[in-house]
């Protein structure tokens, strides 16, 4: 074989294997035409097309028809690109995306059919668009001057830490152990044990101690401050003193509290300190950013009053807010209120001032039922009571304020046996009319 034949095949294997290489990687590679020979004619036929990139994908394109409008691809990635983060990829599926599309479907449907009927014009609607509008104007627009609320600088976060550093004191404390005992010769007898510093206090306390709740924990009670607050052991003050006394590692006692016999050994100290300034930077800048945006929030409404400009009616105003509360309203008040004298006290605002309303004589009963049935003073109750049959002959409570007045200071439960019913029923031997009813004892006025 010759040299220059030789040297034409191994061109032609390297070029063989690129071109395989090319297609497995997805590629197609370009072929160039051969060199015609010399004298040979050039071929007449059309010329390969050049290679373009893949052209744009066409968003416009109408994906769904709904009535007169339409619903395309770029308005439903739109609304993808709109979602979170963590919802976004909810709708990257084929799967997700036809349910996007067919919700956006459902909501053009509705919206439709609404406006058709015409619910958009309705008054209590319209006033809640316009609501709606109102708060997301003023919500955009303070955010964005809030944006401009200078942060506190350290040295102002400096300046108050020293101006406030009995705010970060943290107080001394102990953490001890304590074997508890019956007697104080139970824990004499242990006492020369606990100080041998060759005996495991926890072991001892695990032994003879009588507090069940430490002593599986070789008799740990925690950490204490000052105040003497055991955690197992209540409020315990002179023991907490006694305890402060010891050194580290120390063992001391037996001391006598109202649970019995302790010995005490304190395991760790620390004395009264202040939280350095570096620890408590974060918490300082949060309390004046907090005040500072505050602040700068009032400025900014300022500002805006005086720029708009607000001119209030001072005796309007006043007349305005004086207004006398209607019946209803006190009567209202009175039945949220929790407590039973501020309820009361609302009930008898509905009888003073406004003592003709038909709310009048049941303020009146319930001021009376709530003294009997919830304060137990039976004075006050009978006084409500005896009101109402005064104040009130022709309401329908005088039947239960008079069972309230005879019964109040008895455990009688009553229950009011409907006029219209004895008066339908047969006639008794006993001759009883319907405005002779009285309440029987067998079911309980509910309270109010």
């Amino acid at each position: 074989m010759s040299r220059i034949h030789a040297g034409s095949l191994a061109r032609r294997i390297v070029g063989l294997a690129l071109m395989a290489a090319l297609v497995a990687m997805g590629w197609a590679p370009a072929l160039a035409a051969s060199a015609p020979k010399s004298g040979a004619a050039k071929s007449s036929g059309p010329k390969p097309a050049k290679s373009a990139s893949a052209a744009p994908r066409d968003t416009s394109r109408v994906l769904v028809r709904v009535g007169k409008e339409n619903i395309t691809t770029a308005m439903v990635e739109q609304r993808i690109a709109e979602l979170p983060d963590q919802y976004r990829a909810q709708y990257s599926s084929a799967a997700g995306r036809q349910q996007l599309l067919d919700r956006m479907v459902e909501e053009k449907v509705w919206i439709d059919i609404a406006t058709r009927n015409g619910v958009a014009q309705r008054p209590k609607v319209k006033a809640q668009l316009e609501q709606q509008r109102n708060d997301l104007l003023i919500r955009t627009w303070i955010t964005e001057q809030m944006a401009n609320s200078p942060a506190p600088t350290d040295s102002e976060a400096m300046e108050y830490y020293q101006q406030h550093q009995s705010d970060y004191r943290s107080p001394a404390t102990v953490t001890v152990r304590h074997i508890q005992f019956a007697s104080e010769a139970d824990a004499r007898r242990v006492m020369s044990s606990a100080r041998d510093p060759k005996k495991d206090f926890g072991d001892l306390a695990k032994q003879y101690s009588t507090d069940t709740l430490t002593k599986k924990n070789g008799g740990q009670l925690g950490t204490i401050t000052r105040d003497g607050v055991f955690p197992t052991l209540g409020t315990q003050k002179a023991l907490a003193d006694s305890a402060f006394a010891l050194a580290e590692g120390q063992v001391g006692g037996p001391w006598k509290t109202d649970r019995g016999w302790h010995i005490i050994k304190l395991d760790q100290k620390h004395d009264e300190s202040t939280r350095p300034f570096d620890q408590v930077k974060p918490l300082i800048v949060r309390q004046l950013s907090a005040r500072r945006t505050q602040d700068y929030y009032k400025s900014l409404l300022e500002k805006a009053r005086r720029e708009v400009g607000v001119k209030p009616d001072s005796a309007a105003i006043k007349g305005f807010v004086s207004a006398r509360s209607s019946a209803r309203d006190l009567f209202q008040e009175a039945q949220q209120a929790t407590e039973a004298h501020p309820r009361i006290a609302a009930y008898q605002r509905v009888v003073d001032e406004w003592p003709q309303s038909d709310l009048a004589a049941q303020s009146q009963f319930m001021i009376g039922f709530i003294s009997s049935e919830e304060l137990k003073d039976y004075d006050a109750a009978d006084r409500a009571m005896r009101a109402v049959v005064k104040n009130y002959p022709k309401s329908d409570l005088v039947p239960s304020a008079q069972w309230m007045l005879a019964h109040m200071r008895t455990d009688d439960v009553p229950e009011f046996v409907s006029h219209a019913a004895d008066s339908a029923g047969p006639a008794s031997s006993g001759g009883s009319s319907a405005s002779d009813a009285k309440p029987a004892k067998t079911a309980k006025t509910p309270k109010p």
